[in-house]
């Protein structure tokens, strides 16, 4: 009999013989099993036990604690918004779900639709914060809070790149109203434990408990998108939308804004920090409006080979890909190649961690960019301007939208890993992410990962020449579009746009 097989007959022997043992054996298994165990003090011994014990309580009363700081503050907001198929379509489509609409903007004219989400109160006077999504196009809104009082809220300012809204509700003569207390985001590390509050599928004020999973998480996938979520496993569903993210101090570290999947709860949830929101909330407040700095770059996050390329010390940091003329950064004398890895001598990850730190900065203000410029270190200072008031560094969301309407795709910018990934020889361009399954675009055979070099005639390097392409694009009109396939091979695709 060959060894291994012998090995096998020996273990299932052995397997049937401790499963079919004599009577006398069973009979004494029976009888323990129906025996009281002894207490888990005993089995473990008291002093560990008791040590467990006392930790575990320490924990829940930190959660307690951070619960009932943070919950008095906490609001459920109601809604009633016009469901015309405008302005469905006005309403994201990762939110849509979170107001009971079809995906797409679907449904044509309805009666007004009732929708559900969260808030926190930010000062004495009423200001309230939520996220712009949950109040978009609202006819009214009614604010909740723990104890039981109501009021009607009147919206004083939203921002989209942020999704960040300000609520104002009036208390009463001689009332008070509880307040929440603002904590600091850029603090939060991986495996800090956070409390998301709410009223989750209508369960009003819930407290779900989990971790920080990560931070400066991107959405989007473009690095240029004001876009740095705190990612955690504390249960987030719909109607948590606009709700506080707290720390264990029961201070407010993000805003409850997504989450990725389904209709409910995955696994993650996603919280804007409250650091890129209180920027957000002040200008709101001050101006109406936030002002936004500009540098007048485009970047991509460095990998690895930008790393070898560009002689960095490690594997972070922003590469330049386009300097924008008459720009600051142009003023300045940034070029493109440059890689930045500071801000105020503050260390820059990343893309997404560039524009976020710029981001808590004024138009005006002078900041200081540490850039690698052909293998040397340098300090460029630079003075940011300000994007016109309704004008952003990436692409709205209803400029997205126009696109995928008109031709039935969406598109975002190539990065490096894409390239390698799609085995094409480029280092810059529009890829395209996202097909809609009813659209021209689909019917003719476009698909996703596709690198995009014309449209009609139009050249194509950025979002913004896709966008401008599409602007003219009629409905029933032929698209004829170039693009590079993967492993470079170049095609042509005509489809109608549909009507």
């Amino acid at each position: 009999m060959p060894r291994n097989l012998g090995r096998k007959v020996f273990a299932i022997t052995f397997l049937v013989l401790a499963a079919c043992g004599g009577s006398e054996r069973n009979a004494a298994l029976a009888q323990r099993a129906n025996e009281t165990p002894p207490p888990i003090r005993e089995q473990l011994g008291n002093t560990a036990t008791e040590a467990q014990h006392g930790q575990a309580e320490a924990l829940s009363a930190t959660f307690r604690g951070a619960a009932s700081r943070a919950l008095p503050a906490v609001v459920f907001i109601q809604v009633e918004k016009k469901a015309s198929a405008v302005q469905q379509q006005q309403i994201p489509e990762q939110f849509r779900r979170f107001f009971g609409l079809p995906p797409g903007g679907e449904g044509g004219d309805q009666p007004p639709v009732g929708g559900a989400g969260s808030g926190f109160i930010l000062d004495g006077e009423g200001h309230v914060i939520t996220n712009n999504h949950v109040v978009a196009d609202t006819d009214e809104v009614l604010v909740r809070l723990v104890d039981g009082r109501e009021f009607s809220a009147k919206v004083v300012g939203t921002d989209d790149m942020t999704d960040v809204a300000v609520l104002k509700i009036e208390p009463r003569a001689g009332e008070k109203l509880p307040t929440s207390a603002l904590g600091n985001s850029d603090g939060l590390q991986v495996g800090d434990w956070v409390l998301a509050l709410g009223s989750p599928l209508e369960l009003q004020f819930t407290v779900t408990a989990g971790i920080v999973s990560a931070r400066g998480r991107q959405l989007t996938g473009n690095p240029s998108n004001l876009e740095a979520f705190i990612q955690t496993d504390a249960a987030i569903n719909p109607g948590n939308s606009g709700g506080p993210l707290v720390n264990l101090d029961g201070e407010v570290v993000g805003i409850n804004s997504a989450i990725f999947g389904g209709e409910r709860f995955v696994g993650y949830g996603f919280a804007i920090p409250i650091n890129i929101a209180r920027k957000a909330v002040s200008d709101i407040l001050a101006y109406g409006h936030v002002r936004r700095p500009q540098l007048g770059v485009q970047i991509q996050s460095v990998s690895e080979a930008d790393a070898e390329v560009y002689k960095l010390p490690a594997i972070a940091g922003a590469e330049v890909v386009v300097v924008q003329p008459d720009s600051p950064a142009s003023k300045a004398g940034m070029q493109l190649g440059d890689v930045v890895v500071g801000v105020d001598g503050q260390p820059v990850k990343d893309g997404t961690d560039l524009t976020t730190k710029l981001a808590q900065h004024q138009p005006g203000e002078k900041v200081e960019l540490t850039v690698y410029r052909k293998g040397k270190r340098t300090v460029v200072p630079v003075t940011l301007g300000e994007f016109e008031h309704g004008d952003e560094q990436a692409s709205k969301p209803s400029d997205r939208r126009a696109v995928e309407e008109a031709l039935g795709f969406r598109v975002e910018p190539l990065t490096p890993d894409m390239a390698r990934e799609l085995e094409i020889d480029r280092t810059s361009g529009v890829v395209i992410s996202n097909v809609s399954p009813l659209g021209g675009a689909a019917a003719g055979g476009v698909r996703s990962g596709l690198v995009v070099l014309e449209i009609n005639g139009h050249a194509i390097k950025t979002v913004a020449d896709v966008e401008r392409a599409a602007a003219e694009v009629k409905p029933g009109q032929v698209v004829s579009l170039r693009a590079v396939a993967r492993g470079g091979d170049e095609l042509i695709v005509n489809y109608r746009a549909r009507r």
